[in-house]
């Protein structure tokens, strides 16, 4: 997966929103916003994807077509999994929290800042962040955790 691959597909969203809300006359109707890119979430430290899959916290997993890695980063902030259906969700935010899938409910704990390298819970500060001591496994735990900008922390999207 390359860094390059999604910066391109992020800016090239940016383009094409951009030129659609201004090229419309200002009677027109607005035009229907696009749904939000979906695909998968790769870890900086890991060759393996984001996964919704058994148990209930997301994990790391190796990369596959799987509906458990199939993501899509809305508008507004939420990341969504396809299968199960539902949001990541912060819960408590303190260091070492696992980060479950739950029903979508637009909560403050379900609302994430991606920079293009880190994924910052909104309501806590902290980052998505894989468990060092598990990142070479199947089923990495993904947690919170205080910011620091090691590879654990950086995720980079790769939208279909």
């Amino acid at each position: 997966m390359s860094k390059v691959r999604s910066v391109v597909a992020t800016v090239a969203l940016a383009i094409v929103a951009t030129l659609s809300l201004s090229a419309a006359p200002a009677q027109a109707v607005p035009p229907e916003i696009p749904v939000p890119p979906h695909g998968h979430v790769y870890n900086g430290a890991s060759p393996r994807c984001l996964d919704s899959g058994v148990p209930a916290f997301s994990q790391l997993w190796t990369c596959s077509t799987s509906t458990y890695q199939n993501w899509t980063l809305t508008r507004l902030g939420t990341i969504r999994g396809q299968s199960p259906a539902g949001c990541l969700d912060a819960g408590a935010g303190t260091n070492g929290t696992g980060v479950p899938l739950v029903a979508c409910s637009g909560s403050l704990s379900q609302k994430w800042t991606w920079n293009g390298s880190t994924i910052v819970s909104q309501s806590s500060g902290r980052c998505l962040d894989a468990d060092l001591a598990t990142i070479g496994s199947g089923g990495t735990k993904v947690q919170l955790w205080d910011c620091a900008g090691g590879t654990n922390q950086q995720w980079y999207f790769e939208f279909s």
